[in-house]
Protein backbone atom coordinates (compact mmCIF):
# COMPACT_ATOMS: atom_id res chain seq x y z
CA UNK A 1 0.00 0.00 0.00
CA UNK A 2 2.36 2.55 1.32
CA UNK A 3 4.70 1.68 -2.15
CA UNK A 4 1.87 2.45 -4.20
CA UNK A 5 1.36 5.39 -2.71
CA UNK A 6 5.15 6.94 -2.84
CA UNK A 7 5.25 5.31 -6.32
CA UNK A 8 2.08 7.58 -6.99
CA UNK A 9 3.00 10.37 -5.29
CA UNK A 10 5.96 10.31 -7.19
CA UNK A 11 4.38 10.22 -10.29
CA UNK A 12 2.56 12.82 -9.65
CA UNK A 13 5.27 15.31 -8.88
CA UNK A 14 7.68 14.70 -11.77
CA UNK A 15 3.87 15.24 -14.11
CA UNK A 16 3.46 18.03 -12.26
CA UNK A 17 7.14 19.45 -13.24
CA UNK A 18 6.25 18.99 -16.69
CA UNK A 19 3.20 20.81 -16.43
CA UNK A 20 4.52 23.63 -14.32
CA UNK A 21 7.36 23.84 -17.21
CA UNK A 22 5.19 24.02 -19.99
CA UNK A 23 3.20 26.67 -18.27
CA UNK A 24 6.21 28.76 -17.87
CA UNK A 25 7.44 28.52 -21.17
CA UNK A 26 3.59 29.22 -22.66
CA UNK A 27 3.99 32.16 -20.44
CA UNK A 28 7.02 33.71 -22.70
CA UNK A 29 3.94 33.25 -25.47
CA UNK A 30 1.52 35.24 -24.12
CA UNK A 31 4.36 38.12 -22.86
CA UNK A 32 5.27 38.39 -26.91
CA UNK A 33 1.42 38.93 -27.67
CA UNK A 34 1.25 42.02 -25.45
CA UNK A 35 0.89 40.77 -21.72
CA UNK A 36 2.99 41.05 -18.66
CA UNK A 37 4.66 38.99 -16.15
CA UNK A 38 2.42 41.34 -13.61
CA UNK A 39 -0.65 40.36 -15.58
CA UNK A 40 0.16 36.69 -15.65
CA UNK A 41 0.86 36.41 -11.79
CA UNK A 42 -2.45 38.12 -11.48
CA UNK A 43 -4.66 36.28 -13.24
CA UNK A 44 -2.58 32.73 -12.97
CA UNK A 45 -4.26 31.26 -9.74
CA UNK A 46 -7.85 32.01 -10.37
CA UNK A 47 -8.78 29.10 -12.27
CA UNK A 48 -7.01 27.13 -9.61
CA UNK A 49 -9.31 28.69 -7.42
CA UNK A 50 -12.75 28.92 -8.66
CA UNK A 51 -12.23 25.07 -9.69
CA UNK A 52 -10.89 24.17 -6.26
CA UNK A 53 -13.84 25.92 -4.85
CA UNK A 54 -16.48 23.67 -7.25
CA UNK A 55 -14.47 20.61 -6.58
CA UNK A 56 -14.92 20.72 -2.89
CA UNK A 57 -18.49 21.93 -2.98
CA UNK A 58 -19.64 19.46 -5.15
CA UNK A 59 -17.61 16.78 -2.56
CA UNK A 60 -19.18 17.96 -0.06
CA UNK A 61 -16.54 19.19 1.64
CA UNK A 62 -15.60 22.30 3.97
CA UNK A 63 -13.88 25.13 2.06
CA UNK A 64 -12.70 26.48 5.04
CA UNK A 65 -9.86 25.37 7.82
CA UNK A 66 -10.07 25.18 11.60
CA UNK A 67 -7.63 26.93 14.19
CA UNK A 68 -3.77 27.24 13.07
CA UNK A 69 -4.70 25.76 10.23
CA UNK A 70 -6.69 28.68 8.85
CA UNK A 71 -4.25 31.36 9.31
CA UNK A 72 -1.55 29.04 7.97
CA UNK A 73 -3.50 28.84 4.69
CA UNK A 74 -3.43 32.59 4.56
CA UNK A 75 0.08 32.71 5.42
CA UNK A 76 1.27 30.34 2.61
CA UNK A 77 -1.27 32.56 0.02
CA UNK A 78 1.34 35.61 0.53
CA UNK A 79 4.40 33.98 1.33
CA UNK A 80 3.43 31.99 -2.43
CA UNK A 81 2.97 35.94 -3.93
CA UNK A 82 6.20 36.80 -2.15
CA UNK A 83 8.44 34.48 -3.34
CA UNK A 84 6.96 34.70 -6.79
CA UNK A 85 7.70 38.04 -7.05
CA UNK A 86 11.38 37.65 -6.12
CA UNK A 87 11.57 35.23 -8.87
CA UNK A 88 10.43 37.86 -11.52
CA UNK A 89 12.48 40.61 -9.72
CA UNK A 90 15.77 37.79 -10.11
CA UNK A 91 14.85 37.18 -13.80
CA UNK A 92 14.73 40.97 -14.79
CA UNK A 93 17.77 41.34 -12.92
CA UNK A 94 19.75 38.47 -13.39
CA UNK A 95 20.42 36.01 -16.57
CA UNK A 96 17.57 33.73 -16.67
CA UNK A 97 20.09 30.43 -16.15
CA UNK A 98 21.10 32.19 -12.86
CA UNK A 99 17.95 33.14 -11.33
CA UNK A 100 16.29 29.39 -12.08
CA UNK A 101 19.48 28.07 -10.67
CA UNK A 102 19.17 29.76 -7.33
CA UNK A 103 15.28 29.10 -7.06
CA UNK A 104 16.51 25.62 -7.34
CA UNK A 105 17.76 25.84 -3.96
CA UNK A 106 14.54 25.41 -3.13
CA UNK A 107 14.76 21.22 -3.09
CA UNK A 108 17.53 21.26 -0.96
CA UNK A 109 16.39 23.90 1.59
CA UNK A 110 13.20 22.06 1.93
CA UNK A 111 15.08 18.80 3.02
CA UNK A 112 17.09 21.04 5.86
CA UNK A 113 14.11 22.93 7.25
CA UNK A 114 12.01 19.66 7.35
CA UNK A 115 14.81 18.15 9.22
CA UNK A 116 15.59 21.23 11.73
CA UNK A 117 11.95 21.42 12.43
CA UNK A 118 11.37 17.16 13.34
CA UNK A 119 8.88 17.49 10.33
CA UNK A 120 10.98 14.85 8.04
CA UNK A 121 14.00 13.11 7.80
CA UNK A 122 17.67 14.02 6.05
CA UNK A 123 18.80 11.11 4.38
CA UNK A 124 22.37 10.13 2.78
CA UNK A 125 20.10 9.51 -0.12
CA UNK A 126 17.99 12.51 -0.72
CA UNK A 127 21.10 14.64 0.45
CA UNK A 128 23.35 13.30 -2.18
CA UNK A 129 20.80 13.39 -5.02
CA UNK A 130 20.19 16.90 -4.55
CA UNK A 131 23.28 17.85 -4.76
CA UNK A 132 23.74 15.91 -7.65
CA UNK A 133 21.04 17.13 -9.01
CA UNK A 134 21.87 21.09 -8.82
CA UNK A 135 24.98 20.17 -10.31
CA UNK A 136 23.41 18.48 -12.82
CA UNK A 137 21.36 21.53 -13.29
CA UNK A 138 24.16 24.20 -13.62
CA UNK A 139 25.45 22.18 -16.69
CA UNK A 140 22.13 21.89 -18.43
CA UNK A 141 21.14 25.78 -18.02
CA UNK A 142 24.70 26.42 -19.42
CA UNK A 143 25.31 28.80 -16.13
CA UNK A 144 28.05 31.20 -16.70
CA UNK A 145 28.88 32.90 -13.53
CA UNK A 146 29.78 36.55 -15.07
CA UNK A 147 29.27 39.90 -13.21
CA UNK A 148 25.87 39.22 -11.15
CA UNK A 149 24.07 41.88 -9.57
CA UNK A 150 24.13 41.52 -6.38
CA UNK A 151 20.31 42.62 -5.34
CA UNK A 152 19.52 40.14 -8.08
CA UNK A 153 20.90 37.40 -6.45
CA UNK A 154 19.58 38.46 -2.93
CA UNK A 155 16.08 38.30 -5.11
CA UNK A 156 16.90 34.85 -6.06
CA UNK A 157 17.96 33.85 -2.70
CA UNK A 158 14.22 34.79 -1.01
CA UNK A 159 12.63 33.28 -4.22
CA UNK A 160 14.31 29.93 -3.07
CA UNK A 161 13.42 30.31 0.65
CA UNK A 162 10.33 31.37 0.12
CA UNK A 163 8.70 28.35 -1.77
CA UNK A 164 10.82 26.35 0.47
CA UNK A 165 9.13 27.66 3.56
CA UNK A 166 5.80 27.14 1.69
CA UNK A 167 6.39 23.70 0.91
CA UNK A 168 7.21 22.75 4.07
CA UNK A 169 4.27 24.54 6.17
CA UNK A 170 2.31 23.19 3.46
CA UNK A 171 3.58 19.39 4.17
CA UNK A 172 2.71 19.93 7.46
CA UNK A 173 -0.78 21.23 7.58
CA UNK A 174 -2.23 19.21 4.57
CA UNK A 175 -1.32 15.96 6.55
CA UNK A 176 -4.67 16.64 8.45
CA UNK A 177 -6.73 18.60 5.63
CA UNK A 178 -7.65 17.49 2.22
CA UNK A 179 -4.60 18.60 -0.21
CA UNK A 180 -7.30 19.99 -2.16
CA UNK A 181 -8.39 22.30 0.70
CA UNK A 182 -4.83 23.52 1.58
CA UNK A 183 -4.37 24.33 -2.20
CA UNK A 184 -7.25 26.45 -2.61
CA UNK A 185 -6.37 28.61 0.16
CA UNK A 186 -3.24 28.98 -1.46
CA UNK A 187 -4.79 29.84 -4.59
CA UNK A 188 -7.39 32.19 -3.05
CA UNK A 189 -5.17 34.19 -1.14
CA UNK A 190 -2.44 34.45 -3.80
CA UNK A 191 -5.33 35.78 -6.58
CA UNK A 192 -6.71 38.04 -4.09
CA UNK A 193 -3.01 39.52 -3.33
CA UNK A 194 -1.97 39.78 -6.85
CA UNK A 195 -5.28 41.61 -8.31
CA UNK A 196 -4.83 44.02 -5.56
CA UNK A 197 -1.11 44.80 -6.27
CA UNK A 198 -1.90 44.92 -10.14
CA UNK A 199 -4.47 47.37 -9.41
CA UNK A 200 -2.07 49.17 -7.14
CA UNK A 201 0.92 49.50 -9.97
CA UNK A 202 -1.69 50.22 -12.34
CA UNK A 203 -0.01 47.56 -14.97
CA UNK A 204 -2.40 44.81 -16.56
CA UNK A 205 -2.21 44.23 -19.78
CA UNK A 206 -4.08 41.12 -21.38
CA UNK A 207 -2.56 40.00 -25.40
CA UNK A 208 -3.30 41.58 -27.95
CA UNK A 209 -2.95 38.49 -30.75
CA UNK A 210 -4.39 35.23 -31.07
CA UNK A 211 -0.97 33.45 -30.54
CA UNK A 212 -0.59 35.70 -27.52
CA UNK A 213 -4.35 34.58 -25.63
CA UNK A 214 -3.69 31.00 -26.64
CA UNK A 215 -0.50 31.51 -24.55
CA UNK A 216 -2.13 33.26 -21.87
CA UNK A 217 -4.78 30.26 -21.69
CA UNK A 218 -2.75 27.32 -21.93
CA UNK A 219 -0.14 28.31 -19.60
CA UNK A 220 -2.88 28.62 -16.89
CA UNK A 221 -4.64 25.59 -17.39
CA UNK A 222 -1.39 23.76 -17.63
CA UNK A 223 -0.06 25.69 -14.06
CA UNK A 224 -3.70 24.67 -12.42
CA UNK A 225 -3.39 21.11 -13.46
CA UNK A 226 0.54 21.42 -12.13
CA UNK A 227 -0.35 23.36 -8.67
CA UNK A 228 -3.22 20.93 -7.72
CA UNK A 229 -1.09 17.86 -8.53
CA UNK A 230 2.00 19.01 -6.65
CA UNK A 231 0.29 19.95 -3.06
CA UNK A 232 -1.72 16.44 -3.73
CA UNK A 233 1.73 14.27 -4.24
CA UNK A 234 2.96 16.82 -0.84
CA UNK A 235 0.08 14.98 1.13
CA UNK A 236 1.26 11.29 -0.28
CA UNK A 237 4.98 11.41 -0.49
CA UNK A 238 5.84 14.39 1.42
CA UNK A 239 7.41 18.11 0.87
CA UNK A 240 11.24 16.80 0.57
CA UNK A 241 10.62 14.20 -1.95
CA UNK A 242 7.68 16.26 -4.11
CA UNK A 243 10.55 19.31 -4.20
CA UNK A 244 13.34 17.00 -5.58
CA UNK A 245 11.61 15.43 -8.24
CA UNK A 246 10.84 19.30 -9.40
CA UNK A 247 14.41 19.44 -10.86
CA UNK A 248 12.82 17.26 -13.67
CA UNK A 249 11.39 20.96 -14.26
CA UNK A 250 14.08 22.93 -15.96
CA UNK A 251 15.36 20.23 -17.95
CA UNK A 252 11.57 20.17 -19.50
CA UNK A 253 12.32 23.58 -20.11
CA UNK A 254 15.92 22.96 -21.67
CA UNK A 255 13.99 20.78 -23.92
CA UNK A 256 11.15 22.82 -24.74
CA UNK A 257 13.75 25.58 -25.68
CA UNK A 258 14.95 22.99 -28.43
CA UNK A 259 11.94 21.65 -29.72
CA UNK A 260 9.72 24.31 -29.95
CA UNK A 261 12.12 27.78 -29.49
CA UNK A 262 14.95 25.77 -32.49
CA UNK A 263 17.11 26.47 -29.61
CA UNK A 264 20.93 24.21 -29.34
CA UNK A 265 22.09 22.27 -27.10
CA UNK A 266 25.70 22.23 -26.34
CA UNK A 267 27.30 18.47 -25.20
CA UNK A 268 28.00 19.88 -21.67
CA UNK A 269 23.83 20.93 -21.48
CA UNK A 270 23.08 17.15 -22.37
CA UNK A 271 25.53 15.49 -19.71
CA UNK A 272 23.88 17.85 -17.08
CA UNK A 273 20.54 16.46 -18.51
CA UNK A 274 21.85 13.38 -17.92
CA UNK A 275 22.77 14.03 -14.19
CA UNK A 276 19.89 15.57 -13.18
CA UNK A 277 17.79 12.60 -15.06
CA UNK A 278 20.02 10.45 -13.19
CA UNK A 279 19.82 11.63 -9.81
CA UNK A 280 16.25 11.37 -10.21
CA UNK A 281 16.49 8.05 -10.87
CA UNK A 282 18.73 6.59 -8.34
CA UNK A 283 16.61 8.59 -5.71
CA UNK A 284 12.95 7.41 -7.19
CA UNK A 285 14.73 3.69 -7.22
CA UNK A 286 16.06 3.96 -3.58
CA UNK A 287 14.67 1.47 -1.05
CA UNK A 288 14.70 4.25 1.48
CA UNK A 289 10.65 4.71 2.81
CA UNK A 290 11.82 8.22 4.49
CA UNK A 291 9.13 10.32 2.54
CA UNK A 292 6.48 7.90 3.26
CA UNK A 293 6.77 7.90 7.08
CA UNK A 294 6.98 12.11 6.38
CA UNK A 295 3.77 11.87 4.53
CA UNK A 296 2.60 9.56 6.53
CA UNK A 297 2.99 10.63 10.61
Amino acid sequence: MLTNQRTFGIVLALISAVNFALANTLAGVAYNGGSDPITMLATRFILAAILLFFMLKSAGKPVLMKGRANLAGIALGLLTVIYTFALLSAINLLPVSIAILLFYLFPILTAFILAALGWGKLTPTMVISAIIAFLGLALALAVKFDELDKVGIIYGLISAIGFAIVCSISNRIMRGQDSLLGTFYICAVATLTMIIVSFAVREFNLPTTGAGWAGFLASHILYTAAIIGFFKSVSMVGAAATTFFSNLEPIVVVGAGYVLLGQLISFWQMVGVAIVVGAIIYASRSGSDDTVSEAAE
